[in-house]
């Protein structure tokens, strides 16, 4: 008798309750991981496509200001060469009484005041 009461108190070895705790955290975590790893990918991803589109616009705008000096440097070598070649040709510069004046003068405005003229004198 005595023997089968030892064996039955030395036959079960008794699990620890935080053993089944942590086998669950750890299930948990290799679960949790790839998920959070793909997580902060694609936030990484959807970071780097902003930076990107940031550094497209730079260099779009960078490119726009290039061809624009370009543009303005093309135009100043022509207007340097018609130049060149009118003074070995001996031509005469054009007369620039045709431009309209953008503001008007001090003598404009005295001559708005002085009243309306009618559209009879011409």
């Amino acid at each position: 008798m005595s023997v089968s009461v030892q064996s039955r108190m030395a036959a079960p070895p008794r699990r620890v309750e935080s053993e089944g705790i942590l086998r669950m955290l750890l299930l948990v975590l290799a679960l949790a991981m790839p998920l959070m790893t793909i997580a902060y990918l694609k936030i990484q991803s959807t970071r780097l496509g902003y930076a990107m589109g940031d550094l497209k616009e730079r260099i779009r705008k960078e490119e726009e200001v290039q061809r624009k000096l370009l543009l303005e440097r093309s135009r100043y070598q022509r207007d340097e060469a018609v130049q060149v070649y009118a003074e070995k040709a001996g031509l005469q510069p054009r007369k620039q009484g045709h431009l309209i004046r953008r503001s008007f003068t001090v003598e404009d405005q005295r001559l708005a005041k002085l009243g309306p003229v009618s559209s009879d004198t011409f």
